[in-house]
């Protein structure tokens, strides 16, 4: 379950429930969205979170729009706010519960995608590894489990079968 519960100063940012879901259904994964608003003014706000989120190992965190979130530009590249902020998820959570996310098109009008693409990179945050696995290989894990794609593969979805009445060839 992917969730982008908001910023701090919205109605919707409720961390605390996404930990309770994780505990009432630990075989769900959970991928909380842009590493769950971080605020620099704030840092222990973000540690506060991370560390609800840590004993869980049911819920990760996309590391989408954080540059945006944190004020960084084309110009702050490679966003020493958002090394921190990501930094800190590395310490509470470990590498493998982090997954890289450019949030484009939106983002992308703020930092080139490029940048928003390799930003990591030019860090020391992650090993050789850890960056491969935050780049994609968590995001597949999570995402691309066997049995799901398996499932989705045999689900009578009668929205899809309209569509390929409609559209012979387009989906296999």
């Amino acid at each position: 379950m992917t969730v982008d519960y908001g910023a701090t100063d919205q109605t919707s940012y409720q961390p605390e429930a996404i930990v309770n879901q994780a505990r009432r259904y630990p075989e769900l994964d959970f991928v909380v969205c842009h590493l769950s608003f971080p605020d620099s003014k704030h840092p222990n706000q973000l540690a506060n979170v991370l560390g609800q989120f840590a004993p869980l190992a049911n819920i990760s965190v996309d590391i989408s729009a954080i540059q945006d979130i944190l004020g960084e530009g084309r110009d702050d590249f490679p966003y020493p706010r958002s090394q921190w902020a990501v930094r800190l998820a590395k310490e509470r959570l470990g590498a493998k519960r982090i997954i890289w996310g450019s949030d484009a098109p939106w983002s992308a009008t703020f930092n080139s995608y490029h940048q928003l693409a390799t930003w990591l990179e030019h860090t020391d945050i992650f090993t050789p590894a850890e960056l491969t696995d935050v780049m994609a290989n968590n995001a597949a894990r999570i995402y691309f489990k066997p049995d799901n794609v398996a499932a989705a593969r045999q689900a009578n979805d009668p929205a899809l079968a309209r569509f390929k009445a409609h559209h012979p060839g387009a989906v296999d």
